[in-house]
């Protein structure tokens, strides 16, 4: 079970087509690109650093726009289910999404 995030604390983060991860505060990500999960601004960072950092940005290991759109998912759901339980910060976008108005 993942601890409760202050509303105010909570932060998206998602995948552009191209594999790099962005993130900003609040539960929501822009047209064109996938969300990845939601947590404190810490909690992101710190596991995308062990797990998707690539010496300039963060982008999902294996991932580019070049690739086939089921290739790059795949890649990016293997991210997301690698995320999980990392954290009691982390959780996944969709619960997130539940809590939104709370």
């Amino acid at each position: 079970m993942s601890a409760r995030i202050p509303k105010d604390a909570l932060m998206t983060a998602w995948v552009e087509r191209s594999g790099r991860i962005e993130w900003r505060s609040g539960v929501g990500f822009p047209d064109g690109a996938l969300p990845l999960c939601c947590g404190t601004r810490n909690a992101i960072r710190a596991a995308l650093k062990q797990r998707a950092w690539n010496g300039q940005h963060y982008a999902v290991p294996g991932m580019h726009d070049r690739m086939s759109d089921q290739l790059a998912y795949e890649r990016l759901e293997k991210l997301r289910v690698s995320l999980t339980g990392i954290s009691p910060e982390l959780i996944s976008y969709y619960s997130a999404m539940n809590r939104r108005d709370v």
